[in-house]
């Protein structure tokens, strides 16, 4: 508990002026408390030891701090009532504190309170200096004025955000667009809502908006591209999966290739793989979000050597010539699997399981165009592999299972993941980091009881196929082959995530900020301010800076679309984040509905809810704006992309461009108790 306290203590010390401790020792332990049972999921015991904490203290600033936690539970829990009554106090015992006047919006706000609202949104912008808060508030005040003076009044408020406060493009944008659609004008809503994605991709309100828009426009090909989008991202979302199926009848062509899936017409591997046949892996091809691998009716393939076809019964029955394209296909009539030459002629025919295998180690294989019986929620497109392919018989079609060495599927992972970087130590640290992942998987075997070892979506790893190597992650890779993260001389893992924000899951901070104990208030101050200049993770274009801080205006009736599947919840009164973790990061959600109640259990569930998947990350705080007796839009206010373990992608980025760091240095900071380690082939094994 000392420890917790003296936690406590330093947070407090900087929120607000030191208290009188000889005074105010015996209100340390509620306090302490109170923290603890937020992050334990307990907010009600939360509120009533902050309630004590500010009743009883006689120190106005140990009051203040304790409202000021106080209000941003009883906000997210949306009783703004009672938190503009705490808030009421605190502003006669500090009237120029900007935060109080700040919050006092917001819970007016909820209130339909518009015009007092906009007030206090207004004092705010009078009381500080502070860019972020006076930005934060004019974004306030402009929907205050969505109520008071029309559409037209909130564009123009705010337009000065828009252009002037990077870190809030997405959400602006959006309202923006919302605001024109109420006027009518459909074509700026359009372009509004194509920024919105544009400054921020995971938006998926913006995204549902701007589906419904095209729809309603009658714009068929970007209406249907954009439904399917959203199926995809939720491939359980019944209501997008509907509205891509009526659209697609007037689409002309081939759907697929009108798609954001990779085409290739030719091979870009002209030449085999330098190729050590050791450590193989059976990797499970077109797999979706639960790691199964997809089952489908035919593909088309050209490989860059010759290659032997060989019948798991009969086996070798014949081969081809490389760079000519050949087709699989399973027939439904006779259920018959089929192997067709460039020709169209039958080459083999068979019932059994088959593999293709290239004859010279280190070839590669186009699969072009797979058709896969599932529709949703898998990557179809095109890939180039290397090694054999086995054409796995199944009672609709065939799966596909690649055997490859580990090292093989290294180039391609670290070249998706480093976004086209030539920092050659960034790219070595992240190629550590993506082979301690592999061997991981592969020792641990997430696959065990399948024909199988890994799969190639993020069940396991998304694996997106070698045609997407750089020559520079290629140079990376071959510099650290073999080479991975170690703890007392054994293997270990390779976490790693896209942005941090400033602070990893494992404690390393990445920035100058003083990070101390989380708090309720703690949090949702940090999520209002921009990132310090020196963030590793952020970007140099501070307009694509999403993956490090965000906002989200999620409308519930796509939530409870997502949550009615399972849990029958009605309409949402109420969505609380319950548990964190130590950093914040959010571990369970509570939704109370007029039919029911459900505590959504871990990310992966979250996520899924509030999203359809495309959280970014558990740390972020999020509040009610009500409209009548229900919610109208929960705003999600969060920092970084993933889950905060390990290494961060763009963190590694900063430290070797900007700070010119090694790739050994770089994993040093990120891995603080790990080695990097000359892995013997025995140990993969």
């Amino acid at each position: 508990m000392t420890i917790y306290l003296s936690a406590v203590l330093l947070t407090l010390s900087a929120l607000v002026p030191a208290p009188d401790l000889s005074a105010e020792e015996n209100l340390l332990k509620p306090l302490g408390e109170a923290f603890g049972a937020w992050t334990d999921g307990r907010p009600e015991d939360a509120i009533g030891s902050l309630e004590y904490v500010a009743f009883r203290s006689s120190d106005t600033a140990l009051t203040i701090a304790a409202i000021k936690e106080l209000s941003v539970i009883l906000a997210e829990q949306g009783k703004n009532r009672e938190a503009l009554a705490q808030l009421a106090r605190a502003e006669i015992l500090a009237p120029e504190d900007p935060y109080l006047a700040f919050e006092r919006g917001w819970n007016l706000l909820s209130l339909e309170n518009h015009a007092d609202a906009r007030t206090a949104f207004e004092k705010t912008t009078t009381m500080t200096r502070e860019t972020d808060l006076i930005a934060q508030a004019r974004f306030g005040i402009a929907l205050t004025e969505a109520h008071l003076g029309g559409p037209a009044e909130t564009v123009a408020g705010l337009q000065t955000v828009y252009n002037t406060y990077p870190y809030l493009l997405s959400p602006v944008a959006q309202v923006i667009s919302e605001q024109y659609a109420v006027m009518k004008k459909r074509q700026p809503s359009i372009v509004f809502l194509k920024e919105a994605l544009t400054y921020d991709p995971r938006n998926i309100q913006a995204e549902i908006e701007l589906a419904q828009l095209y729809d309603k426009a009658n714009y068929y090909l970007p209406a249907w591209q954009t439904y399917y989008t959203i199926s995809e991202l939720d491939p359980e979302d019944e209501y997008a999966a509907k509205k891509t199926a009526k659209l697609v009848k007037y689409v002309t062509g081939n759907p697929d290739n009108l798609l954001y899936w990779t085409r290739m017409t030719w091979p870009s591997h002209t030449k085999p793989l330098n190729y050590a046949d050791n450590d193989l892996v059976r990797l499970g091809l077109f797999s979706d979000e639960q790691g199964e691998p997809g089952v489908l009716t035919a593909f088309n393939f050209i490989a860059n050597t010759d290659f032997s076809i060989i019948d798991s019964r009969l086996g070798q029955v014949g081969g081809g010539k490389a760079n000519m394209q050949w087709s699989v296909k399973y027939n439904s009539t006779n259920k018959i699997y089929e192997i067709r030459d460039g020709m169209g002629s039958i080459i083999h025919s068979t019932r059994n399981s088959f593999r293709l295998a290239p004859k010279i180690k280190g070839g590669v294989i186009l699969i072009k165009n797979p058709d896969i019986i599932k529709q949703r929620g898998i990557n179809r497109g095109d890939r180039e592999v290397s090694g054999e392919l086995s054409i796995l018989i199944k009672e609709t079609g065939f799966r596909v299972i690649n055997t490859v060495p580990l090292e093989v599927l290294v180039p391609s992972i670290v070249t998706s993941l480093a976004g086209g970087s030539g920092q050659l130590e960034e790219l070595k640290a992240l190629s550590i980091v993506i082979r301690s992942k592999l061997v991981h998987l592969k020792n641990s075997k997430p696959h065990r009881d399948s024909d199988y070892d890994l799969c190639d979506s993020a069940h396991c790893l998304i694996l997106p196929g070698l045609q997407v190597e750089n020559e520079s992650v290629l140079k990376a890779v071959e510099l650290t082959r073999g080479e991975v993260l170690s703890k007392d001389g054994v293997p270990v893992t390779g976490d790693f995530h896209t942005a941090c924000g400033g602070l990893t899951e494992e404690g390393v901070i990445d920035d100058d900020r003083g990070h101390v104990q989380m708090t309720p208030f703690n949090l949702y101050r940090t999520t209002l301010r921009s990132p310090p200049g020196n963030l590793l993770c952020l970007s140099e274009d501070k307009t694509k800076a999403s993956d490090v801080i965000w906002t989200l205006l999620l409308e519930p009736k796509w939530i409870e679309n997502r949550l009615n599947r399972d849990a029958k919840v009605g309409y949402i009164r109420s969505m609380t984040v319950l548990k964190r973790t130590a950093s914040g990061r959010a571990l369970s959600v509570r939704v109370e509905g007029t039919a029911g109640s459900v505590v959504l259990e871990g990310f992966a569930a979250i996520s899924r809810a509030l999203t359809g998947g495309a959280l970014r990350s558990a740390l972020f705080t999020m509040r009610p704006i009500f409209e009548g007796k229900y919610p109208k839009y929960f705003i999600l206010r969060g920092i970084g992309t993933g889950d905060g373990h390990g290494y961060c992608v763009l963190g590694g980025h900063g430290m070797a461009k900007g700070l010119g760091y090694k790739y050994t240095a770089i994993l040093q900071h990120y891995f603080p108790y790990y080695k990097v380690k000359k892995l013997p082939v025995a140990a993969i094994k």
